[in-house]
């Protein structure tokens, strides 16, 4: 429960999402393309969206814009799962990728890569994961190259679970006639570098990595009073 470094006392910060700049750049096009192919959505904007937009067109280009914020969300939530990790010193979330995709079963595979590549090049340098990865994953991993890696794979799947959540709220508005759902980009995330005093996250039982640990200080401990 301790896993931040706490001696540094607390500075606002902000974490990088420079790859949000390549999402925005080049997802759009990917998510109009596929929109474009699915042959009920004129049916769809005729009956239901024609007061709220001037052409199918610009109907389209809201959904692609609603998606997008949507892939940014999630990789926000995927990353916010992965620092909880960190500070719960517990195992990374699990690579849950959705059962059912309604738009994309996945990135293309240059554009993931370019995600990847900008994530590993925003984090690798970062106090916070090189921290984490020293105090509580170099036994779970042959590289920290190899835990950035599998941080910014699990980010890629938010992005995409993201996308999917998204649409399923615009399909909801679809069946029910009702109008498209919010889309707000959420603000920047702030780098928390501990767990505050007093945060019910200290009040969560330690995990078992957390145990395992005080085992072994305990044990050392009392061996060294044997000495």
């Amino acid at each position: 429960m301790h896993f931040m470094p706490e001696d540094e006392g607390y500075e606002e910060k902000l974490w990088p999402d420079g790859y949000k700049a390549i999402v925005q750049d080049r997802l759009p096009a990917i998510i109009a393309s596929a929109l474009r192919s699915e042959s009920t959505l004129e049916n769809i904007y005729n009956r239901q969206y024609t007061a709220q937009f001037p052409n199918l067109e610009k109907f389209i280009e809201r959904i692609t814009e609603m998606l997008v914020i949507g892939a940014e969300k999630g990789g926000d939530e995927a990353f916010e799962e992965i620092v909880v990790a960190f500070l719960y010193e517990d195992q990374l979330p699990e690579k849950r990728i959705y059962s059912h995709y309604l738009l994309l079963s996945a990135l293309p595979e240059e554009l993931k890569r370019d995600i990847m590549q900008q994530i590993m090049e925003d984090y690798a340098p970062d106090e916070v994961f090189l921290h984490a990865y020293k105090v509580g994953y170099w036994d779970l991993y042959e590289t920290y190259e190899a835990f950035v890696n599998d941080t910014a794979g699990l980010a890629v799947i938010g992005l995409v679970n993201g996308i999917d959540d998204m649409l399923t709220g615009i399909y909801r508005a679809f069946a029910m006639d009702g109008p498209l759902p919010p889309a707000r980009r959420n603000p920047k995330r702030i780098k928390n570098w501990f767990v505050p005093k007093g945060s019910k996250k200290r009040e969560v039982p330690i995990s078992r990595r957390g145990r395992l640990r005080r085992e072994r200080e305990k044990q050392n401990a009392e061996n060294s009073d044997l000495r």
